[in-house]
């Protein structure tokens, strides 16, 4: 069964379709846009469509199996686009010429997949693909068994650090051949994925060639172990100290010798990068993930001598010990780039293990534990990329990798004071705490700390109430080593309504409540924080004249000088 819609010529159409269809059939007319999303297509729906002279079909975050019909027309520019998350698989294209061609976009978080047996000749030369995914979209095309002989290849744009393109070779029986090597020409911006079988003798076959247009000068293209092709550009890449003067690590090579913290030189082995992008990082990984800044002179007058972008799990080097960059964020000076939608690391490995100068701050080395092939996070630096604590580094005599306990108190309550110099801001620990009604503020009658905070109402609460206070991340502020990225406030342990019949007690588990992280045990005490900003909706208070907070916990914030 299926539902056939037909958008008329200049529209843009969108119709809700019964969820019973198992294929869609649509007509979309010159010069008209049709938007395919939940509202009208079921998931996993197949897509019957014929595009009618520049018409323009837009898949919104859905997944679908797309059967495109191209009219026959002369000069026609037709166009599908991939956006919000959305999954396409088109299978079965007709129509195509080089006068009606299709042009395919890919938008952020979204992919677009094409090929098998029925692709041929006429599609593939007038194929145009363009990524506008802030390195977040996928293409994937899959080669017919019989090769073909393309007098022009598709044309590819748009590519962006993240983006991910996928060349599979359909064997008919048994699983797809992958390609595992590309071959870019940056004179005639020609990108071949190819495939080396295993064995004595290596055998190269071509799977496929793309045109490659608008990449700066000295791109280059690698393939990971999964089968993506990855874009490698616009490196601004950290400078490392070498015999020759400083150097961007993408410039670096096996052979070149770099000096090192200890007074020493060593000799590079072997570079390797690697890329990630948002989209692909699940949240129990962030903070493993993303890349760690340390902003120029935030370790010491002129340390880094500009700012230096490290693996999380990078270690930093300090009077013989090896500190993880991550345990020393404090959310100022050195920060952890959670906003960023790709990034690439750099690793340098040495003949033998050492210390690196890297922006003027000492850093290890790549340590191989195995991971040769699996290197994750990114960004213009950095090196050795991984989501873990490093293993199996060698021991020497002078080198200590510390993880807690005084030395990294010490380190931490250094880098905390610089922050301040550099800054301008200060820890506090008073809250800032007060209540926020509307464009009204009521400020406490009795201080603002740990005990009970009460807050007097003259006017009836016209609205919900927000508990406002100074907020920080809980590792930032801290000496101590934390991994901990939530945002809080004051921890609550009560809050309690006064109106003119009595009191009362709103129970912390309310779900009506907002802004409250997770309940929490303190010394047999339930207690919930704030992040700053906690609601309690205005049906919670009917009548209130006071409202006393009783707070079991406060913290020690950043603010800003006045």
């Amino acid at each position: 069964m299926s539902e056939c819609i037909y958008a008329p010529g200049g529209d843009t159409f969108t119709q809700k379709i019964p969820r019973d269809t198992m294929a869609l059939d649509i007509s979309v007319g010159s010069n008209t846009t049709e938007i395919i999303n939940s509202t009208n297509a079921p998931a996993d729906d197949i897509i019957n469509a014929e595009l009618l002279g520049n018409s323009n079909l837009i898949v919104d975050g859905v997944d679908v199996t797309l059967n495109p019909t191209v009219g026959a027309g002369v000069l026609q520019t037709n166009t599908v686009s991939a956006i919000n998350g959305a999954n396409v698989v088109v299978s079965g294209v007709a129509g195509v010429t080089a006068a009606n061609a299709i042009t395919y976009n890919i938008g952020a978080d979204s992919s677009l997949q094409y090929g098998g047996e029925l692709l041929d000749v006429s599609l593939l030369e007038n194929t145009k693909i363009n990524f506008d995914a802030n390195g977040t979209g996928t293409l994937k095309v899959i080669m017919p068994t019989i090769d073909l002989n393309l007098s022009t290849f598709p044309t590819i744009s748009g590519l962006s650090n993240g983006d991910q393109l996928i060349v599979e070779k359909d064997n008919l029986i048994g699983a797809n051949t992958v390609g595992n090597q590309v071959s870019f020409d940056e004179a005639t911006g020609v990108l071949q994925v190819q495939f080396v079988s295993s064995g004595p003798i290596p055998i190269t076959t071509n799977l496929a060639s793309f045109q490659i247009t608008d990449y700066p000068a000295g791109a280059t293209f690698s393939i990971d172990g999964s089968g993506n092709v990855v874009f490698a550009c616009y490196l601004r890449g950290t400078r490392i100290a070498t015999v020759d003067g400083e150097k961007p690590v993408e410039e670096i090579q096996a052979g070149d010798r770099l000096l090192t913290a200890r007074g020493g030189i060593a000799t590079v082995k072997w570079v390797g990068h690697r890329k990630l992008n948002s989209s692909r990082i699940k949240a129990s990984d962030a903070i493993r993930a993303y890349p760690v800044r340390f902003s120029a002179g935030s370790l010491a007058p002129n340390v880094p001598n500009r700012d230096l972008y490290v693996s999380p799990g990078h270690h930093m080097y300090f009077d013989g010990k090896l500190v993880p960059a991550m345990l020393l964020v404090n959310g100022q000076t050195v920060t952890q780039e959670f906003n960023r939608t790709s990034f690439e690391y750099f690793h340098v490995e040495l003949d033998q293990f050492d210390i690196l100068i890297a922006e003027g701050a000492a850093a290890e080395s790549y340590v191989d534990t195995g991971n040769r092939d699996m290197f994750e996070n990114a960004a213009s630096v950095a090196m050795n990329p991984d989501f873990g604590v490093i293993e199996g580094r060698p021991q020497i005599e002078g080198i200590e990798v510390v993880r807690g306990g005084p030395v990294i108190e010490a380190l931490r309550k250094s880098i905390l004071k610089r922050a301040e110099q550099l800054t301008g801001v200060r820890r506090v620990t008073e809250t800032g705490l007060h209540l926020q009604i509307g464009d009204r503020t009521i400020e406490s009658v009795n201080g603002s700390n740990e005990g009970s905070v009460r807050f007097e109402l003259s006017a009836p609460v016209d609205g919900d109430v927000i508990i406002a206070s100074h907020s920080a991340v809980v590792r930032d502020t801290t000496a101590h080593a934390r991994r901990d990225l939530r945002k809080v406030g004051v921890g609550l342990s009560q809050i309690v309504v006064e109106t003119p019949s009595g009191r009362h007690a709103i129970d912390l588990q309310d779900p009506r409540l907002e802004g409250l992280h997770e309940q929490q045990d303190v010394h047999g005490m339930s207690m919930r924080w704030t992040g700053g900003a906690a609601r309690i909706p205005a049906a919670l208070l009917e009548g209130a004249t006071a409202i006393e907070l009783h707070i079991l916990r406060t913290y020690t914030y950043w603010k800003k000088a006045a």
